[in-house]
């Protein structure tokens, strides 16, 4: 990495009030014009001042955590967000309340259409939630305790490890952003992922298990336009590639260094299997087993992943970097624990 510099509290925190403050500015910002203009390109130009303000935010970040998180809030979902919104789609309207208008655009939160009650689903929005984020820390916290000890593992299993440490936190975040969001708003919010760490396809993965907003956005900004003028595998190409320029986006955002297009080519190939896949069903050349299908598939997930997708990171030394910022998050946990807990019973023994 280049120049980089190590996070402190005092960076970061002051980089937080930085972002607390642009964000809703920005939000209510382009509330304002959209409530104003026709959807188009006067609409699309009052609003372009807020995307160079969500493209630079990670930028004020040190942590790596933090760079990555405000890229996919900001960079990725609100700048996505805010053009479908001038083109009069996506899951923004004008016409939203002020407040679920900026909790929408800025993070990564989507408006459950029914929210009635089933029997599959809890009667409060936020039961949604309290069950996945106990779960998350609870196997990340066993993740970090196993850390230690994978030096004698294949490469492949750490690998897999690393994938599942990215889901976990990644679902702890979504988790709690949405039990807040949920709390505030008393209403449903979707879930953003399922289970994504044992799939039967490329399709499976992409389309029902990971990352289910971001799914939505590409659908409707790449996917739909390409697949109306061209056709669907055209379109499933464009959604594909439109994410491989982004993860290219997050390789800079992370090591301030040029991208090296494997990001590119990871996404590339990853549009040609889903071809494919389809194709072979439709022609009924591939109908495996499930549990072959499970293993085939989740086995060409972790493979691709850790040739092309973890190797950039890894020789810029993302990990290493990413792995002593956690360690460094627990010991201050611990320090504050300490204080809040350990000291004051001290002191009523002593």
């Amino acid at each position: 990495m280049q120049d980089l510099q190590q996070p402190t509290s005092a960076s970061e925190l002051r980089a937080l009030a930085w972002t607390a403050f642009l964000v809703p500015v920005c939000t209510v910002y382009a509330r304002s014009a959209c409530r104003r203009l026709r959807p188009g390109r006067h609409r699309l130009a009052a609003l372009f001042p807020t995307f160079l303000v969500f493209i630079y935010l990670p930028c004020l970040f040190n942590s790596l955590h933090l760079r990555l998180l405000s890229t996919f809030f900001h960079t990725w979902l609100a700048t996505n967000k805010l053009v479908l919104l001038a083109l009069d789609l996506g899951p923004l309207h004008p016409s939203l309340p002020l407040l679920p208008f900026l909790l929408c655009a800025g993070l990564p939160i989507k408006l459950r259409v029914d929210a009635q009650p089933t029997k599959q689903q809890p009667s409060s929005p936020v039961a949604d939630f309290l069950v996945p984020c106990a779960r998350s820390f609870l196997f990340l916290t066993c993740l970090a305790v196993l850390h230690p000890h994978t030096a004698p593992l294949p490469l492949y299993v750490v690998h897999y490890l690393y994938c599942a440490q990215i889901f976990l936190t990644l679902d702890l975040v979504f988790s709690s952003v949405g039990l807040v969001a949920a709390a505030v708003l008393g209403t449903g919010m979707e879930r953003q992922f399922r289970a994504p760490l044992v799939v039967a396809s490329v399709n499976d993965f992409w389309g029902r298990q990971w990352n289910l907003m971001a799914v939505d956005l590409l659908r409707a900004s790449a996917y739909a336009p390409v697949r109306a003028r061209w056709g669907r595998d055209a379109g499933v190409l464009a959604a594909f590639l439109m994410s491989g320029v982004l993860h290219e986006l997050l390789y800079w955002y992370m090591t301030l260094e040029h991208p090296t297009g494997e990001m590119l080519l990871f996404f590339t190939l990853h549009a040609a299997v889903h071809v494919a896949e389809r194709w072979a069903k439709l022609a009924g050349l591939w109908r495996p087993p499930k549990a072959a299908a499970y293993v085939v598939g989740t086995g060409f997930m972790v493979v691709t992943i850790s040739e092309f997708f973890f190797g950039p990171f890894i020789r810029a030394g993302i990990d290493v970097r990413m792995m002593e910022e956690s360690t460094a998050a627990v010991e201050l946990l611990r320090a504050v624990a300490k204080r809040l807990i350990i000291r004051p019973f001290g002191h009523v023994s002593g």
